[in-house]
């Protein structure tokens, strides 16, 4: 008698349906991967942000924004807008660094608590509130309504140069 190699189609059935247990536990924790990263990306983003406007007010001597735009041409900054889609980083009238905030389809928030969303650097790079008033601590906030149990990241910064990202337990 010969004999027939190969896979019966029983075999072939019990295989794919534990490959699809499988992708079913899988791709939840794929998803919240997805999510942290990209929260953890735009708190990068933000914190680079912070640290070069910082940096260039003590190499320029001079005062320093960083603020939320309304467009990703802007050279101003707008407290009107409600939501940090767009950065700039300028001196006077003089625009050093602009940047965007991608939302991942609406699906990632960013928000501060500096007084209309703006930092001003002093030559001597301490963080001041538009009214001049020395920031002790602000935070921005970048948040996501899906992921991981930790879907918040905060940036913190003071007057000083430090700045740090903490994760947050909560939704936006």
């Amino acid at each position: 008698m010969k004999s027939v190699k190969g896979f019966t189609l029983i075999e072939l059935m019990v295989t794919i349906a534990v490959a699809a247990i499988l992708a079913s536990i899988a791709i939840p924790s794929f998803s919240n991967l997805i999510v942290s990263n990209r929260l953890n990306t735009i708190a990068t983003e933000m914190v680079d942000a912070v640290s070069f406007a910082r940096s260039e007010s003590v190499k320029r001597n001079n005062s320093v924004v960083f603020c939320r735009a309304a467009s990703a041409t802007a050279t101003v900054c707008d407290p009107v807008t409600s939501s940090w889609e767009h950065w700039v980083i300028h001196s006077g009238s003089v625009v050093i660094r602009r940047g965007e905030v991608n939302s991942y389809n609406s699906t990632i928030e960013v928000s501060s608590d500096l007084t209309d969303d703006e930092v001003v650097f002093g030559g001597d790079g301490l963080a001041r509130s538009t009214n001049g008033d020395i920031i002790s601590e602000s935070t921005i906030s970048i948040c996501s309504e899906s992921g991981p149990g930790e879907s918040i990241r905060n940036v913190t910064f003071g007057a000083a140069s430090r700045v740090s990202t903490y994760k947050i337990v909560g939704t936006c």
